[in-house]
């Protein structure tokens, strides 16, 4: 039986279709998960500042959008919230980074809890659901993998252990260099520990049936962080 707290909560029409038009991970879910996804969305949303640059103004549908894939990387879990990030800022397009000085498409920001996005560059990420680059994605594995580090309870002792088992694909040399050879990652994954998290995230979501059978020992590895598909990547719980 769906949980009362989903089954009272009554998302708008117009944003349900938001979700239906945007999100191919909602559009698979069965209808107590759909109220599921929905309440966590409307949760997540009311939980954060969503802060226009440049003339952006921020809408309920772009509040949605971004929203549903922050809740699509969490909702296995009970601890859905990025408790620890409070802003998230959007700009047009690319923009000037007061972090780096450099022009970024996002950026997850810990120390003043601020996620950023570029929404010319978000929207591109959902554009194409398979070719494994999505910035939404990408800057919320950040911010979740940070935010699980300020806190204690067991689902989060439970992801960092994981996310160290995980480095052990790109420490090693003999799994490096097996996954360099299968040419499924792209470059931008061999820059650091976070990136590489970020990346394996994105082709996770993306085209799981591929990553499983290129690489599943580090499918199944990524699997235990979001236990999203079953072991063969090829269809939901």
């Amino acid at each position: 039986m769906v949980n009362l707290i989903y089954f009272f909560h009554k998302m708008k029409p117009s944003l349900k279709k938001v979700l239906e038009k945007s999100s191919d991970f909602y559009k698979q879910l069965d209808k107590n998960d759909k109220r599921k996804f929905e309440y966590r969305v409307s949760k997540f949303v009311k939980e954060h500042n969503f802060i226009g640059r440049k003339e952006v103004i921020i809408t309920p549908v772009k509040e949605v959008v971004i929203s549903s894939i922050a809740i699509m990387l969490t909702f296995k879990m009970r601890n859905y919230l990025y408790k620890y990030f409070k802003n998230i800022i959007i700009y047009p397009s690319n923009y000037l980074s007061l972090k780096t000085n450099q022009l970024h498409k996002g950026e997850t920001n810990p120390k003043v809890k601020t996620i950023v996005f570029s929404w010319e560059s978000f929207v591109e990420g959902i554009k194409i659901p398979d070719d494994n680059l999505n910035l939404g994605i990408h800057e919320f594995t950040h911010a979740l993998y940070f935010s699980f580090l300020k806190q204690h309870h067991y689902e989060a002792k439970k992801f960092i252990n994981n996310t160290k088992s995980i480095l052990h694909f790109i420490t090693d040399p003999i799994e490096k260099k097996r996954i360099l050879a299968s040419g499924y990652l792209r470059d931008y994954a061999f820059e650091n520990k976070h990136e590489f998290l970020a990346v394996i995230t994105e082709n996770y979501f993306e085209t799981p049936r591929e990553f499983h059978k290129k690489l599943p020992q580090l499918f199944i590895a990524v699997n235990n962080l979001y236990e999203i598909y079953n072991k063969k990547g090829n269809s939901f719980w």
